[in-house]
């Protein structure tokens, strides 16, 4: 990344915070540590699906709290994983970095990741209704991870049939972030798009 921008440029005191706070990503997310290559993303992104089919298996097959809990842990890890990659292309015309990959790889790795989220968020639903059945749950009640998939695809893609529906305080708080990650998706996807395209009408002209 280049070096922090100068306050007042752009966006005020809010680009430089926010290229300070994605900075810290560099610090944390394995992302961050494998090699710029092709090959290399898309061995970690199947391997991060790897882990989600397990913590899958685990919360189905034993859902008892220290289990559910840790699933939980991972899965967040994993979302605010994704969250950070996915801010960076939206500040990408803000900051530059050689090791960004075409406008046709980016777009197919963003779409993977919203299919991800959707996944992550059906484990969020599942896991709380278990451990929070009051707070947690929605109506009619989740009673298997296909229902909490259904209702995570639902709610991401703004279907919204209205079965299963949020119930508790924390169903309700996760479906503002799914829906809020999701819109997140199309922006970042439209944004970097129109960047690419932008210079190459500029090399053109």
């Amino acid at each position: 990344m280049s070096e922090d921008p100068q306050i007042g440029k752009r966006l005020g005191f809010l680009y430089p915070l926010a290229h300070k706070i994605l900075r810290t990503h560099e610090l944390w997310s394995p992302s961050r540590w494998i090699p710029h290559s092709a090959l290399a993303t898309d061995l970690y992104i199947l391997s991060c699906w790897i882990i989600e089919i397990i913590i899958i298996f685990l919360m189905t097959s034993f859902q008892n709290t220290e289990i559910l809990w840790i699933c939980l842990f991972i899965s967040i890890f994993r979302y605010l994983d994704l969250m950070f990659v996915l801010l960076s292309i939206l500040v990408k015309g803000f900051y530059k970095n050689k090791d960004w990959a075409s406008s046709h790889r980016v777009t197919f790795l963003v779409v993977c990741n919203a299919i991800e989220i959707m996944v992550l968020f059906a484990i969020f639903y599942f896991g709380f209704d278990k451990l929070y059945p009051g707070i947690g749950s929605t109506e009619p009640p989740i009673d298997n991870f296909f229902q909490a998939l259904y209702f995570s695809v639902n709610t991401g893609t703004c279907i919204g049939f209205g079965t299963p529906s949020p119930d508790g305080w924390i169903t309700k708080l996760l479906t503002m972030f799914e829906g809020s990650s999701i819109v997140l998706i199309v922006i970042a996807v439209i944004g970097y798009i129109s960047n690419e395209k932008s210079k190459e009408n500029k090399k053109h002209e």
